[in-house]
């Protein structure tokens, strides 16, 4: 009901505004890895020129394409290669025109308009000059970072992902190294469409970046958190879009080594040993592209290799208390297991081929391969672990995309292939505990890892075709397509011992023999065959009219369906809810723009305004959960407390319970029959304008409601004994259901808002610089508590509005500069002149409000429901906030040209170059709690004088040389 309104309401906005004459929608970005040049031919009384011959050429590969202006002088070229264009327009009685310059990055649309002098074909006019930097073309709110920033950019861990962070709308926490970085977008965590060549590269089991690449495999990313037309979807929040590398006729290449040795970094924060880690890193790069045959048929090949010790970062220091050190080694525990950081080595290979082929005039195909192998030892973090957690990982990578694109004068067919599969293997190692698993909770992590053997592996095919027909001043798109999910994946197989107090675990380990001594608070199990296997697919379908009803003007409305077919349920489940899953097939998301320019000329003002809902693809991870904790013995974890008959004692295993001893209730999972997919109503207004040729500045203002947001709860608790002083109620031991214990249901209840005032500054390159400058003033409210963040279920089971409170990617303030700078300087002295020419300075800058956390309490599962994340009394959810964050990385280079084509490059990257101590998290935030009110029995400490802080990285130095050609 609630979205047959929406569609109501945008449909009668859409016709008031007609009926007004008010500047209606433009058509979004909405090439994947094409861009689009579009425009008006005029004379020079600013009449439309209809009939004239257009014909685009790409510099770098000669390809050419040519269209004829229609009645309104209207031309367009969409689906071109991306690149650098010279754009030629003739027709009777007016001189040829030559616009030198156009360069067209990823979805962007070009918008490049004609002025004809009156005069004979044979006279040629040649204006030199790109599409205006404030471009009445783009509809969304985003950016694209073109290949000079992504080489020259501070970028020391060789992880493009981390450039995510450099657009507005976005907060999170780059990656070390490998691994993807944590992306807030829109005030939704983790919520991004991984693309890679516009092909899907997002694994929905976890919301994660599929496939590893390097820098090496970048040409440009493409960054859009707001806006995007109906051919994107699958997230509310941001379309990170990798495009990779191709050749041009001319042969070019680079290889590079880079390095980093022990005195290159400094002291890690909070790093409480004498003597620093002997970390070092050694990177191997090299990149040839060039023609096979010329003009038509282009190739390009990247690799590298890494090898990069990880002995000193932030998250792999050890946050466990000489004080509990000191006790545990007295009770027999092995000094050598708490070391300051977990040491660690990841080391591994990449690489990249890309082909592009002009197959005949109507038809280009292009395709790709890359593959990873990466290995990991000691893949843990620090805080409490143990050296005994220890286990070592290696991931291998294999994935392929084609894409062919046909057309003709008024039609163009783009036919997109793409296949991702990743292997990964878990395994202990020579430094891996044995015995059981042992948490004390918030102090230590002790015994064996949790860990598979071989995770069997995950696959992903995608199919997508999108038809365009050009007729008169429409451009009509629509496609469709599938992602299909094929995965198989191995539950681990564990015992773990939970303990609430050190004294507790010190009391069983040093009891003496048969004392049966139990004092731990839980112990968990795994039994029967854990292989599970389960697959999805993803159907999506889009229509769009982009009509360019005046010069200044354009309009598109379109929609897009999702139809998610989630995987099966497992019909033999003990639990009713868990035997068959509801299927959501109505998840219609209208879409318009708009874009108005209010001044043209060389500096030019643009309106651009939106609305529409984006949808969320199903987190996979809630229906693998509840496929294998749902009741059917064939896997399951049973959950003893000391009291329950058959409960082990220490380090003993169950392994199979005692003959005629009734097993103890399983915890399962379930989902709600009325569960429907997420979504958001965004909406957004921006105001661009272009203060010189190069440089503009924008003003916008996003707001977005998010809806059916993931809720946990357990639905197996009934009977309250007692209430907390706040009406919380305290639950016993009965259960709804008595042959389980808790029961978690997923219900699609959450409600969210986010409002921001984003600011952009922007210069492209110009006199050897370019940069970006945006600031954002943001709210963001919810209550759904974030599983990974701040603890899977709501604190009261009872009532959702306990948990409203701030979003966990709530950061008020975000300031972000990134910058590339090449002066150029004309001094007569000659030395003078070689020494203030040739460098090069890449600066990354970022200041941040501090980051949400939530505040509990000392006591064991305050209100029964048998999870120990409770709040006391008076504590809003995500009350806690870091201090303010701030980092400056930069990059120094300095040019030795040899020859026209020939250089070298000596440089140097420095992360966090003023070493500032940024606190971006707490490692132990809970306050002393009366166990029978709720209430605090003492103030809420001061989080930021306590040493269990986690810090950003402290400054390193990481020096290369690269030799281009």
């Amino acid at each position: 009901m609630k979205k047959n309104l929406f569609y109501l309401s945008i449909s009668a906005v859409i016709f008031f505004l007609s009926l007004t004459f008010y500047p209606p929608p433009a058509f979004a970005q909405s090439q994947a890895q094409n861009g689009q040049i579009e425009g008006t031919v005029l004379d020079q009384n600013n009449a439309a020129v209809p009939n004239v011959a257009i014909t685009v050429t790409n510099i770098e590969t000669g390809a050419t394409r040519s269209v004829t202006t229609d009645d309104s002088g209207v031309y367009r070229f969409p689906l071109l290669p991306l690149g650098t264009y010279r754009i030629a327009a003739e027709t009777v009685n007016f001189k040829k025109l030559i616009r030198e310059g156009v360069i067209l990055t990823t979805g962007q649309t070009a918008t490049v308009n004609l002025t004809l002098e009156a005069g004979e074909v044979r006279e040629v006019v040649t204006v030199e000059a790109d599409s205006s930097v404030a471009d009445a073309g783009k509809t969304d709110l985003g950016r694209v970072m073109n290949d000079r920033e992504v080489q020259n950019l501070p970028l020391i861990n060789r992880n493009p992902y981390n450039f995510g962070l450099l657009q507005a709308n976005v907060t999170g926490r780059a990656s070390r190294g490998f691994n993807f970085p944590n992306f807030n977008v829109n005030g939704y965590l983790r919520r991004v469409n991984y693309l890679l060549d516009g092909n899907t590269n997002t694994t929905y089991d976890r919301r994660a970046r599929f496939l590893i690449i390097s820098e090496t495999a970048v040409s440009e990313i493409q960054l859009v958190t707001n806006g995007f037309a109906p051919e994107f979807g699958d997230t509310p929040g941001m379309i990170m879009n990798v495009v990779t590398p191709s050749g041009t006729n001319d042969l070019h290449g680079a290889a590079s080594y880079l390095f980093r040795r022990p005195n290159f970094y400094t002291r890690p924060f909070f790093f409480p040993a004498d003597e620093l880690p002997d970390n070092k890193a050694n990177i191997f790069t090299a990149a040839v592209g060039g023609p096979i045959i010329n003009g038509r048929w282009h190739f390009y090949f990247g690799y590298e290799r890494q090898y990069r010790d990880d002995k000193a970062s932030a998250a792999r220091l050890s946050t466990i208390t000489p004080a509990t050190r000191d006790r545990l080694i007295a009770a027999g525990l092995s000094p050598s297991i708490f070391p300051s950081a977990i040491p660690g080595l990841e080391r591994g290979s990449n690489y990249i081929f890309r082909t592009d082929l002009q197959i005949n005039a109507n038809n280009r195909l292009s395709a790709r391969f890359n593959h990873a192998d990466v290995k990991v030892e000691n893949a843990i973090n620090g805080r409490f672990n143990t050296l005994e957690r220890s286990f070592d990982a290696a991931t291998a990578d294999y994935g392929s995309a084609v894409q062919l694109a046909s057309y003709t004068a008024t039609i163009f067919n783009e036919f997109r292939f793409g296949y991702g599969r990743s292997n990964a293997i878990f395994r202990r190692n020579e430094l891996s505990g044995t015995g059981p698993t042992v948490n004390i909770t918030g102090v230590a992590n002790l015994g064996s890892p949790i860990t598979d053997t071989v995770s069997p592996p995950l696959k992903i095919i995608q199919m997508q075709d999108n038809v365009t027909r050009t007729t008169g001043t429409h451009v009509i798109k629509f496609g469709g397509g599938f992602v299909r999910h094929d995965y198989e994946e191995r539950a681990a197989i564990f015992s773990i011992y939970r303990y609430f107090s050190i004294g507790n675990y010190i009391a069983d380990r040093t009891a003496p023999p048969g004392s049966n001594l139990r004092s731990y608070s839980s112990y968990q199990e795994t039994f029967g065959d854990p292989d599970n296997k389960y697959k999805a697919t993803y159907w999506n379908f889009f229509v769009q009219d982009d009509w360019k009803s005046t010069r200044r003007l354009k309009f598109n409305y379109g929609l897009r369906y999702d139809l998610y077919k989630i995987p099966k349920a497992d019909a033999e489940s003990l639990f009713s809810l868990s035997q068959k899953f509801t299927q959501d097939k109505n998840d219609f998301a209208p879409r318009f723009g708009l874009v108005y320019a209010l001044r043209e000329g060389r500096r030019p003002t643009v309106l651009r305004a939106g609305a529409g809902i984006y949808y969320e693809a199903p987190l996979l991870a809630i229906y693998r959960d509840i496929i294998k904790f749902n009741g059917n013995p064939r896997f399951f974890s049973l959950t003893f407390t000391p009291n329950t008959p058959g409960a082990p004692v220490f380090p003993n295993r169950i392994s199979a319970l005692p003959p005629g001893t009734s097993p103890p209730q399983q915890n399962i999972y379930t989902i709600a029959r009325d569960y429907e997919t997420m979504y958001a109503i965004h909406s957004n207004i921006q105001l661009e304008q272009a203060i010189t040729e190069n440089l503009s500045f924008a003003a916008g203002y996003v707001h977005s409601g998010g809806r059916h947001l993931n809720v946990y709860r357990n639905i197996n608790v009934i009977n309250p004994i007692r209430f907390l002083a706040d009406g919380r109620p305290v639950f016993g031991s009965d259960r709804l259901d008595p042959r389980f214990g808790w029961v978690v249901i997923a219900e699609s209840d959450g409600v969210a808002n986010y409002d921001a005032l984003a600011l952009q500054l922007k210069q492209r390159l110009s006199g050897g610089m370019q940069f970006s400058i945006n600031y954002t003033l943001s709210k963001a409210v919810n209550d759904a508590p974030d599983g990974d963040i701040e603890g899977l279920f709501l604190s009261d089971p009872t009532n959702r509005s306990v948990d409203k409170g701030f979003s966990s990617a709530d950061q008020r303030h975000t300031f972000v500069m990134s910058m590339v700078l090449q002066p150029k300087f004309d001094f007569h002295n000659k030395l003078l002149r070689r020494l203030s020419n040739n460098n090069q300075l890449g600066i990354i800058s970022t200041v941040n409000s501090g980051q949400r956390f939530n505040i509990y309490a000392d006591v064991f599962d305050l209100n029964g429901d048998s999870f120990d994340v409770d709040r006391p009394v008076g504590v809003k959810r995500n009350a806690g906030k870091t201090p303010p964050q701030f980092n400056i990385d930069l990059r120094y280079s300095r040019f030795f040209n040899f020859t026209e084509h020939y250089k070298l490059e000596a440089f140097g990257e420095f992360q966090n170059v003023f070493n500032i101590n940024s606190i971006v998290g707490f490692t132990n935030t809970i306050v002393a709690t009366d166990p029978t009110t709720g209430l605090m029995t003492e103030p809420i400490p001061d989080f930021r004088n306590r040493d269990q802080s986690v810090s950003q990285e402290s400054r390193q130095l990481q020096i290369g040389l690269k030799f281009i050609f």
